[in-house]
């Protein structure tokens, strides 16, 4: 059992060039051109990366350990005519607005929160006034108290989700991106292994 477990721990290690002295993990991406992580079908004045390579930028968070700092080499077969600086700014840029993307959403998230714990309050207090004052105990009484106690339950919990837990994971991923990253590098394919 033991040794399952210290296998369990160490399971990076089998896919992954881990530096456990700097704390770090050394990951590769192998693509044909640039073109195959940007997003072709949006306009812009600098190229946009597309949602599968976003996609594969937050799962290498959950795939490096913990506390260690991720070093990326992205290399192509053909730059086509970018430079390393070229693509390392694009990703720069790429990566400030999908943290200003996310925390907009966060924001938004959170009003609508706080509608809904303000929503639960009333609800709540309704509760209470209907049980003051509606003295008649009758299967109608009981009835709205119950829809009344479910609407408060389920709008609060529903705020304290958005507010503890998505917004928690939204400010994560902002915060690995910024900090996670120690080095990113682009280069052409047969350069890669001159990387470490």
């Amino acid at each position: 059992m033991r040794d399952s477990i210290i296998k369990i721990n160490l399971i990076e290690d089998s896919f992954f060039e881990l530096d456990h002295v700097n704390k770090k993990v050394l990951m590769r991406l192998k693509y044909d051109s640039p073109n195959d992580i940007f997003n072709a079908n949006i306009v812009t004045k600098i190229p946009t990366l597309n949602e599968e390579f976003f996609e594969w930028i937050k799962s290498s968070f959950g795939n490096a350990p913990r506390d260690y700092k991720i070093d990326l080499v992205i290399s192509f077969n053909d730059m086509k005519g970018y430079t390393s600086e070229d693509l390392k700014e694009i990703f720069i840029k790429n990566t400030i607005l999908e943290a200003v993307k996310s925390l907009k959403v966060t924001k938004a998230k959170s009003k609508i929160a706080f509608s809904l714990i303000f929503i639960g309050i009333l609800f709540f207090i309704s509760m209470m006034l209907i049980n003051s004052f509606w003295t008649d105990e009758n299967i109608i009484k009981d009835i709205v108290k119950y829809i009344m106690d479910i609407a408060t339950t389920v709008t609060i919990w529903e705020a304290l989700t958005i507010l503890i837990i998505e917004n928690k994971e939204k400010r994560d991923l902002t915060r690995n991106l910024y900090k996670r990253f120690d080095s990113i590098v682009f280069v052409e394919s047969h350069n890669d292994d001159k990387v470490s």
